[in-house]
């Protein structure tokens, strides 16, 4: 085989093998970016919308508190109350899609457990806006009501939002641990693609110099007219294989030239 086809050979067996490297690695990646997708649209989404609603209930709070301590003229209080029922809306709803969506059972039932606390809050803050209203403002005996008792479903939201992070850090792991498995196969491909080709390289590279040095101490022995018990390598049907047996042609004219000239 010729030195040429043997490098070509060589260059497109490194191009299979990185073409296929670069395969594998892209259909891992897939692999490893489709685990990460189903974890962002599961229990990431999940956790910020739990985180979310963790912060509007705060928000409805505060809404109740602005109306005690500013609701004391008629557009005042219409606003705030308006504010306010429209914050408890959107809490509830947040919290019945959340309860919709998680699969975790514990933490569905901890979202469950606060709307059925928030549904009773929501009773006591009525009665309370009531006793406000009938009171011409006395927040004092309105807040009296419901102080203390938006504890409870503030705790449990806390721990639908803990166990949602749980659940995103359990998830996250083994994707990460796969993403790390995917980096050490792509390191170790390529470290061994490196050493396949230098290995082959050296190989073709090494004979074909070894042959050459061959045929340099019989080029320097030609040079000097030295033929005799001359042996010519000429293994190989390649360049070197070739050259050798140019070589050989040379060496039968400088006998034939030796023989004529001592006659």
């Amino acid at each position: 085989m010729k030195i040429s086809t043997k490098l070509i050979g060589l260059s497109i067996g490194s191009v299979v093998v990185v073409v296929g490297l670069a395969i594998t690695l892209v259909g891992e990646l897939r692999s490893v970016t489709a685990g990460y997708n189903q974890v962002l649209d599961g229990s990431v989404k999940q956790a910020e919308a739990a985180r979310k609603t963790q912060v509007d209930f705060k928000k409805q709070v505060q809404e109740w508190k602005d109306i005690l301590l500013r609701g004391h003229n008629a557009d005042d209080l219409a606003r705030y109350t308006r504010q306010f029922h429209d914050q408890e809306a959107m809490v509830k709803d947040e919290a019945r899609s959340l309860s919709g969506s998680v699969e975790d059972p514990a933490t569905k039932q901890s979202v469950i457990d606060f709307l059925a606390t928030d549904e009773t809050l929501s009773a006591k803050y009525q009665a309370a806006y009531d006793v406000f209203l009938k009171d011409k403002f006395d927040f004092k005996a309105a807040d009296n009501l419901v102080r203390g008792q938006d504890r409870a479903p503030t705790d449990l939201f806390d721990k639908v939002v803990a166990q949602l992070n749980a659940r995103v850090i359990f998830m996250v792991a083994p994707q990460q641990a796969k993403a790390i498995r995917q980096r050490n196969l792509a390191l170790t491909m390529a470290v061994a693609l490196l050493l396949l080709v230098a290995v082959a390289g050296f190989i073709v590279i090494s004979g074909v110099l070894k042959r050459l040095g061959r045929l340099k101490a019989v080029s320097d022995r030609l040079a000097n007219a030295d033929v005799e018990g001359l042996s010519i390598d000429i293994s190989g049907n390649d360049e070197v294989g070739q050259f050798g047996q140019s070589l050989r042609g040379v060496a039968a004219a400088i006998e034939e030239l030796l023989v004529v000239a001592a006659h």
